[in-house]
């Protein structure tokens, strides 16, 4: 919390124009046209207003505004302002001390802007976190701002004696944000997390967007249908039916397709390795043979030398063509005997029979071999004509008049399946386009959202009624919150079905109600209020004199005096300024920091005005 500690006007060639304020208790009184009312508008100015609302002649040679805060902790914070506007300057020190430009701070935040302003320097000091706030029934949020707080801590004259509720004032546009700005002030909790809903408009733009991209889709499908001849579910069924009759017919034609071809395979080899049997024993017996014509040329070479033998005895002794000795039986190269010949003739003879015995046996079993192949192969060939026959007249054309049909039927079936999609998909998007349209003709339904809190009321309330005890209200006091008018009910008695005057005394026991109340529970607050003139518009009873009974009558004479009495016990944690044109009593001025503006009766030694005489 915070408190006001000094008020200043400064212009070139004229004293400052100053007030100072202290804990507790604080009056501004005085005449009329003294500069009290103007003290709240330049607060209001500080505090972020667009312009200076209300000019005087005599602050005409004044161009700068300062107001001096003061923390709990007794830290200084000093708001500096040029008054024909523009943004603010906040120096961490008194006015006396001020001796350069300070943190330039913006009067208010633009869109989504994270500038430091006036809000975020006065709140942060006075310890109150940022916050946000529903400003409408879409769940859109808006920051905690001072303009938002301004309505229960500066009460002007005119606001005072209203009929409207204290919290919302005359507001129109941002009703919302003032009741959660009173609720957070109440609970302590802002409305951070809260989820937005979408903007009328920008629902019913999308859902016309919606529905033009489904009137987009759904025009070509429409078109199809038109072109397409109707068909029923039996029809798709028969043709699944064909189509899975000529599937299992293919089926058993490609199965023995696959075992003649698998025949065909086993025969082809068997074929395959009969020839190269064929080929091998041929090859062999060529050979075979051969080897028996040289064993029959063998034989026959031998029964020449063997029957030329006794032809040797006959020849004449020649000389050996090596040693040219005589060639007789004893010569070492004559030849052999011929008895030696003749035998040698008949063993080797008796060998080449034996294996030509051998060989002819070999030829004999090669050749059995060789038709037994060829058995095979020809065996293999029959398999390999009366399959490939099979398959060239029968399984071939099976297949592929199956296949056509299958062919045709699938995209028979395509084609209805593709029917019947495009009109379930036609039928799906007309019934997401009524709904659509449906749903932009209707209007959106009204939110619930959370109702302040009973507790936290009662607690206000409490305060509200010991306030007006201390006031010495006549009556019980019972204090309610009424939460369609947002205003208190006293004793069964709304506050605005009074007079202005007690109006005035109720709207001042709200604020202060609400100030003790925050300080009490550590809610969030400013930690002072500026009432203007809460008894100005309130009338005593005049002894003697019938009380009127119009709704702007007099009340009871003792609240004036209790009122005036209980600023000497503020609380120094709290700071209330009252701005009156009455004056207290003097027993009360000298308890609490009392200015007096004498205005134009001034005597001397007196206050004049806010406004120094030049």
């Amino acid at each position: 919390m915070l408190q006001i500690r000094k008020i200043l006007l400064r212009g070139k060639g004229v004293l400052d124009a100053e007030i100072d304020f202290t804990t507790g208790g604080n009056i501004v009184a005085g005449d009329s046209d003294t500069g009290k009312s103007y003290l709240l508008r330049c607060l209001d100015y500080i505090f972020g207003a667009d312009e200076m609302t209300k000019r005087i002649p005599e602050a005409e040679p004044y161009s700068t505004l300062f107001v001096q805060f003061e923390s709990g902790s007794g830290e200084i914070l000093t708001i500096e302002r040029h008054l024909s506007g523009g943004e603010l300057a906040a120096h961490y020190c008194s006015i006396e001390d001020i001796k350069e430009k300070g943190t330039v701070l913006s009067a208010k935040r633009s869109g989504k802007s994270r500038a430091f302003d006036v809000t975020e320097a006065i709140l942060t000091f006075a310890g109150i976190p940022e916050a946000v706030l529903r400003k409408n029934d879409r769940g859109s949020v808006q920051r905690l701002t001072l303009r938002l707080l301004m309505s229960v801590v500066l009460v002007d004259e005119i606001s005072i004696i209203d009929e409207v509720s204290p919290v919302l004032g005359k507001a129109a546009f941002d009703e919302t944000a003032r009741k959660r700005m009173f609720a957070y002030m109440l609970t302590g909790k802002d409305d951070d997390g809260i989820i937005e809903a979408e903007k009328v408009e920008i629902t019913r733009a999308r859902l016309t967007a919606q529905i033009g991209v489904i009137s987009n889709l759904l025009e070509p499908i429409e078109k199809r249908l038109s072109q397409q001849p109707a068909s029923d579910e039996n029809t798709i069924d028969k043709v699944e039916t064909a189509i899975a009759r000529l599937s299992a017919s293919l089926a058993e034609a490609s199965g023995e397709r696959a075992e003649l071809q698998a025949e065909r395979l086993e025969a082809t080899q068997t074929l395959q390795r009969a020839q190269s049997q064929i080929v091998a024993a041929d090859e062999l017996l060529t050979r075979y043979r051969l080897l028996d014509a040289r064993y029959g040329s063998d034989l026959d070479r031998l029964d020449f030398v063997s029957e030329g033998a006794h032809f040797f005895e006959g020849l004449q002794a020649v000389t050996c063509p090596l040693c040219e000795q005589p060639m007789t039986d004893e010569h070492a190269h004559a030849a052999l005997s011929i008895s030696g010949v003749m035998e040698s003739a008949r063993a080797e003879a008796a060998k080449i029979l034996g294996q030509k015995k051998d060989l002819a046996a070999a030829i004999q079993t090669l050749e059995a071999i060789k038709g037994k192949h060829e058995k095979e192969g020809a065996s293999a060939s029959v398999t390999l004509e009366r399959t490939d026959r099979r398959i060239a007249e029968v399984i071939a054309p099976a297949v592929r008049e199956t296949t056509a049909r299958l062919e045709t039927l699938v995209a028979r079936r395509i084609e209805l399946e593709g029917r019947r999609s495009d009109e379930e998909q036609a039928q799906t998007l007309r019934t997401l386009r009524s709904d659509l349209e449906g749903a932009g003709g209707s209007k959106t339904p009204k939110r619930e959202w959370e109702s302040l809190p009973s507790t936290a009321l009662r607690d206000l309330c409490i305060q509200i009624e010991a306030v007006l005890k201390e006031w010495q209200w006549k009556g019980e006091g019972r204090v309610e919150f009424d939460k369609d008018a947002f205003d208190i009910v006293v004793d069964g008695q709304a506050r605005q079905s009074h007079g202005k005057g007690v109006r005035a005394v109720l709207h001042s026991a709200f604020v202060i109600g609400l100030l003790r109340h925050c300080k009490k529970g550590g809610r969030p607050h400013l930690g002072m209020v500026i009432i203007d003139s809460p008894l100005t518009s309130y009338k005593k009873n005049i002894p003697g004199r019938a009380a009127s009974t119009s709704k702007d009558g007099p009340v009871d004479e003792g609240i004036e005096a209790a009122f005036w009495k209980s600023l000497t016990s503020v609380d120094p944690a709290l700071q209330i300024i009252i701005v009156e044109n009455k004056e207290p009593p003097k027993t009360v001025a000298g308890a609490v920091k009392y200015h007096w503006f004498a205005g134009e009766f001034a005597q001397p030694g007196d206050r004049r005005a806010f406004i120094p005489d030049r």
